[in-house]
């Protein structure tokens, strides 16, 4: 077998938003824990949720499809099923360590290979490094590092 036969697979989660679904590498993935209520911050924006006292940390948590989708509203399914994926911080800002997103149920760990991915054609959103088609949904994979500088603008400018 060449080197060129060698398909290389990623862990990754597949988590199920509102309406739509994102994929992210398990590496980025600190741990994922049942919803449970958040401390608001007033004056900031609809999607940035407030802060997750998650291990003593403060994390920041905000909603994926509110920042992408500005017209967006946010509710959860149920509280019951709801999670929240709490991810390391990847670009450095020094003020926050941990991010968090809401997934409307428990994320799912698979294994991805770049042959399962196929190219929808579609721009990705701001908040979108690419759009892909998956099976037969449509998914995203996440700009961390514009959602990072967001979360930094709002929580803590």
């Amino acid at each position: 077998m060449s080197e060129a036969d060698v398909i290389l697979e990623l862990p990754t989660f597949l988590v199920r938003l509102q309406k739509s679904k994102i994929l992210i590498p398990n590496a980025t993935v600190a741990e994922i824990i049942p919803y449970e209520p958040l401390q608001r911050v007033q004056d900031t924006p609809d999607w940035f949720l407030g802060f997750l006292d998650w291990r003593g940390v403060q994390v920041p948590v905000a909603s994926f499809e509110m920042l992408t989708i500005e017209k967006a509203s946010f509710s959860l399914v149920s509280v019951s099923s709801a999670s929240l994926v709490v991810l390391r911080a990847i670009g450095g800002s020094g003020d926050f360590d941990y991010i968090a997103i809401v997934a409307q149920s428990l994320p799912t760990l698979m294994p991805l290979s770049e042959d399962q991915l196929f190219e929808t054609g579609e721009p990705p959103e701001r908040t979108e490094l690419l759009r892909a088609r998956y099976l037969d949904e449509v998914i995203s994979v996440p700009d961390f590092d514009y959602i990072e500088a967001e979360i930094q603008r709002v929580a803590f400018s």
